[in-house]
């Protein structure tokens, strides 16, 4: 069930975003000033627009009061937030905090060491930066990854990443490296980590992951050869599983569990 939000101001602290009561105008009223936050940005998206900000961090120890600006919001881990959000508010609210991360580690100049400066004369590149001193523009940083969910006689192949809760299972993913196109990055992740080859590989779709700046590129393909087998440092556990004997899977909200969906329901069946 989605959560209706009508705002064009998405406040975040940590890995949580505040979320404003229900019939609010959006706006916050009385907001500090901006030396108040973290970060700070106005960006448009959708033909609207918005601004992200970033609380500073709570203190080790403290007690999770919200400033009284948004001491009627909502605190929701962002990643289950996705999938309360209406499709437009979740776009909406990872373009805010995609910008904010790349803000945060685009302070100086990489070939001088100038500090950087907004560049809204680019237009076209919302959060471009430029270095005043030596004219070197740039973009904000947008990282690869596929992820890829593997059929084999009516199961699919379903990974422990070591970084996962106890009993959690997802599908084989990773960056692209240098000079690898995405299909050369799908096998090379699938050998790496599962030791197996695969055939029929295709591209689904796609989704913005701003943590902090992932563009994760789903695909689908068939097995071809190999026996499963983890590679002990990302991967813990590998196993088949079949529609109605599936392992705990990522939450709604992430291309991940839209591709098991998807394979569910082609065979009739729900998770």
């Amino acid at each position: 069930m989605t959560t209706p939000v009508a705002t064009s101001l998405f406040v975040f602290r940590g890995l949580d975003i505040l979320l404003p009561p229900p019939l609010s105008p959006g706006l916050a009223p009385c907001l500090p000033s901006g030396q108040d936050y973290l970060g700070d940005h106005s960006y448009p998206c959708r033909d609207r627009a918005c601004r992200a900000l970033r609380l500073p961090p709570l203190p080790t120890g403290a007690e999770a009061i919200l400033p009284p600006a948004f001491e009627d919001w909502r605190a929701l881990p962002f990643r289950q937030a996705l999938s309360e959000l209406e499709e437009d508010e979740a776009a909406r609210a990872a373009k805010g905090l995609a910008l904010l991360n790349w803000r945060e580690v685009s302070k100086f100049c990489g070939s001088c060491g100038t500090a950087l400066v907004e560049d809204p004369a680019e237009g076209y590149a919302v959060g471009a930066r430029r270095c005043p001193a030596c004219s070197r523009i740039y973009y904000p940083r947008i990282s690869p990854a596929v992820i890829v969910l593997v059929e084999r006689e009516g199961k699919i192949l379903l990974a422990h990443n070591a970084s996962f809760p106890a009993g959690r299972f997802g599908l084989i993913a990773g960056f692209v490296e240098a000079g690898e196109g995405l299909e050369e990055t799908c096998r090379r992740e699938l050998r790496e980590e599962a030791s197996i080859e695969v055939e029929d590989l295709r591209y689904v779709s796609s989704q913005p992951w701003p943590f902090p700046d992932s563009l994760m590129l789903a695909f689908r393909a068939r097995w071809k050869a190999g026996e499963p087998r983890p590679d002990g440092v990302e991967i813990t556990e590998l196993r088949w599983g079949s529609p109605d004997d599936l392992p705990a899977i990522p939450p709604p909200g992430s291309v991940a569990r839209r591709l098991i969906d998807a394979y569910l329901a082609e065979q009739g069946a729900g998770a």
